[in-house]
């Protein structure tokens, strides 16, 4: 009898956990997404800073309740990259500060990109060592489809000691992909279209191509179509490795300007990778130099 009431017992507890992987996606580190139907249950938490990324005009017309607004536009500075930072870290003082991050925030971040704008706050915070960041899954988007609610409310938020840390074991340098080139335990990513990683698209470079060496994973492609939701683990590892992003090698993303590059970044992240980077300056620094080689 005790026998049975055991296995009574295990099998919910069984059935929740399998229903719990299943909705986590399968990912290596799923506390990384969060669910619109989780973040509507908490957004009374006074400890959750909810942060949208979308343009002012949109946040104006309706954002989720509690969220403040960032330009994405201010989480970049190429300068800053060439010397080994996403910027500069007295400006992430004064983005963070008063947006009430501290080292207690949980931040939960949203586009209407598919993470794009999402992911790209999401690396510049673990950078300066907060690690507890979150991208909602499907972003706006999703949380309207839902009837989630809205408002156009402007939360008073308020400033909170935000501390830097800086960490350069996850960002790269020219200097550092130039002396790994053909180093066959790191492995670079470029998250441009293919047209840009053939050349066909220079965009505003003066040259067309890519790193050598590197393979081609545009970002959209980590992305459903239609719902914007990251695609599931078993999906995602099949794009990475088939590229030969695999989990033994170091894995260095680059873009045009490190937003894209932050978005694989992040589903490296997701899936587990151990040492990722994210190559900030990108094209927008490699293609622009003479000096530096390139493919196409």
């Amino acid at each position: 009898m005790k026998q049975v009431l055991r296995v009574l017992v295990l099998v919910p507890i069984v059935c929740l956990a399998m229903v719990g992987a299943l909705w986590a996606g399968g990912y290596a580190n799923p506390q990384l997404l969060l669910e619109t139907q989780e973040l509507a249950a908490r957004l009374s938490d006074p400890d959750l800073r909810i942060v949208d990324l979308r343009s002012e005009k949109e946040y104006q017309q309706g954002h989720i309740p509690g969220a403040v607004h960032v330009d994405p536009r201010s989480l970049d500075d190429l300068e800053a990259n060439k010397r080994g930072l996403p910027l500069p870290t007295e400006k992430a003082d004064a983005i963070f500060g008063p947006l009430g991050i501290d080292g207690r925030t949980r931040v939960v971040a949203y586009d209407s990109m598919g993470g794009l704008f999402a992911a790209r706050l999401f690396y510049v915070l673990e950078f300066f060592g907060h690690k507890n960041v979150q991208i909602l899954n499907g972003g706006m988007d999703k949380w309207i489809g839902e009837g989630r609610p809205q408002t156009a409310e402007v939360p008073k938020v308020p400033t909170r000691p935000f501390v830097a840390r800086e960490n350069p074991d996850i960002i790269a340098t020219a200097e550092w992909v130039k002396a790994n080139l053909g180093n066959p335990r790191v492995c670079l990513v470029d998250a441009r279209s293919p047209k840009e990683y053939k050349g066909e698209d220079l965009r505003s470079n003066k040259r067309g191509g890519h790193i050598p060496g590197a393979v081609n994973i545009d970002w959209v492609e980590t992305v459903d179509p239609t719902t914007k939701v990251f695609k599931s683990a078993e999906d995602l590892q099949k794009l990475f490795e088939a590229s030969g992003a695999t989990k033994g090698r170091e894995i260095v993303t680059y873009c045009q300007s490190g937003y894209r590059a932050a978005h694989n970044y992040f589903v490296a992240r997701l899936l587990g990778y151990e040492k990722v980077r994210n190559y900030d300056g990108s094209w927008q620094e490699w293609g622009n130099d003479p000096a530096l080689p390139l493919e196409r």
